[in-house]
This record gives structure tokens, sequence and C-alpha cells, in this order.
């Protein structure tokens, strides 16, 4: 049996999310696309041992080797407004960082959704966990569906390359990891109570635990948003789900929607 239909099999005994996987894809955002089109339900998920085409935010390469980590999208459709939507990219982070808290791991969150090293030390802010997320929405101008990407370094020793001081593996945080199937069904238990407190009480609850989880508040940063480049101390996360951005000789908070956040202190 292939690595990828052990994992496979696993997760159909313990998790309730229709599973689907494969040995190697370009991307499993396009396959999870291509199944949502497809009518897919909601809690529908694609894992790949292997992809070749594997992106980020911002269109991003993302490494994906064969074995090294958890390669997955999964596809939900939450009973919120579109405009709702980048709640639930949040609360995906919220998701793996408190997963792998509980496997033990120092994770926490760089807003607005990567998952980082929160321990002191030579690793302290590589990334552990990408997310990226798409939507669609349909004629009637409700919410169709979102795809929730993650790629989560597992086993990886090193990194080369432009990779090397940023990212991090759970390997490289201990010897006892967690296998691929632990991971995804930790994540994806998360995933589904991220949508149910959604749908039943907003993106209050979500937000404090994304709050508890932050790193960075206080610290020195620059930000790249559609208004160009900001520097200043990062405050808080809103209502909203957006960042605000303390500026020097500014009274008020900036908000920013979206946008690439780097630490300079």
């Amino acid at each position: 049996m292939a690595e990828i239909e052990k994992v496979v099999s696993v997760l159909r005994q313990q998790c309730l999310w229709e599973i689907h996987g494969f040995d190697e894809v370009g991307s499993t955002m396009t396959e999870a696309r291509r199944l949502a089109e497809a009518g897919a339900p909601s809690l529908t998920v694609v894992l790949a041992d292997r992809q070749t085409a594997g992106r980020g935010r911002y269109d991003r390469i993302w490494s994906s080797a064969s074995g090294e980590g958890l390669w997955m999208t999964a596809l939900v459709r939450p009973h919120i407004l579109p405009e709702q939507a980048p709640w639930f990219t949040l609360g995906a982070a919220v998701a793996v960082a408190e997963s792998l808290v509980a496997f033990g791991y120092p994770a926490g969150i760089k807003w607005p959704n990567d998952v980082l090293v929160a321990q002191e030390g030579p690793l302290f802010r590589r990334k552990l966990c990408g997310i990226r997320a798409e939507m669609d929405v349909a004629e009637d101008g409700t919410l169709s569906w979102i795809n929730v990407g993650i790629g989560l370094n597992l086993l990886q020793e090193q990194f080369e390359g432009s990779l090397k001081d940023v990212a991090a593996s759970l390997r490289m945080l201990g010897e006892d990891v967690p296998d691929r199937a632990q991971c995804a069904c930790a994540v994806l238990d998360k995933l589904e109570e991220m949508g149910d407190i959604f749908e039943r009480e907003g993106f209050a609850p979500v937000r404090r635990r994304w709050l508890d989880l932050a790193l960075g508040l206080g610290s020195e940063a620059t930000v790249r948003d559609i208004e160009g480049e900001q520097r200043g101390v990062v405050r808080d996360l809103d209502e909203e789900g957006h960042l605000l951005l303390d500026r020097a000789g500014e009274s008020q908070p900036y908000r920013i929607v979206a946008g690439d956040l780097v630490f300079t202190s």
C-alpha cells in the first residue's frame, strides 16, 4: 500500500471528512477547486504525498517534497457571508497552531495566518505552516465554498536556499513527530470546530483564540499593503480581523485589511 493510501485509510476511520488522496498532484488546491465546482460536499479534503506546483500566499512557491510534510486543502461550505470569509482563514491558523500546541510544539501565529515557531532560540519565528485560501460566490451573492490550503512542514531536517533561515519543521523542534494522519485529523477536527463557532457565535471567540496565539504584538514591523509600505508597532486585531498598526505621530491606529507583515524587532 502506498504511503498516502495508509494516511487516507486512517483518516477515513477517524474523521468525518470525505477524503481524497493522491501520490502526486500539481496542487491540492487545484484538485479541491475541481471538486468544489463539481458539487463536492462541505468537509471534503484533498491530500497529496507530493505537490509539483504548490503555492503559498501571493502565489509564492511552496516546497512540497514527498513524505516531508502535510500537504492538503480542505473544502468547506460555511453559512457565512462572503465578506466574512477572511475570518475562516484566521480560524484556520488557529486550528493549526492549537493542534501543534496540543502535540507539545511551541507554535504561534503571525498575521494573518502564518504559523511560526513561538519559542526563543535559533528557530524563533521561523515558518512551520503556510495557509492559503480561495472562495467562490454564487450568482445570488451567497458564499458557495471556501478552500483552505495547508502546508505543514513535518520531517525536513534542514532547508536550503531562500528557505534556509525562514522555514522550520516539527523534526527540527524534536525527534518524536506525529505522523501525517495524526496531524491531519487534529487540524481537520479543529477546522470543523471553527466552522461551527462562526455559524453560532461569529468571529469574536475565534479572535480571542487568535490573539492568545499571536506573535509580535508590541513589535515593530513593516507591512506592505495596497497603499504601499507601512511602518509601525503591531497593536491588535480588530473585530473584523484587520491588523491595527501604530504609526509614529498618529493618534489612531492604521487599519490593514490585507498585506505582507515583516517583523523588524
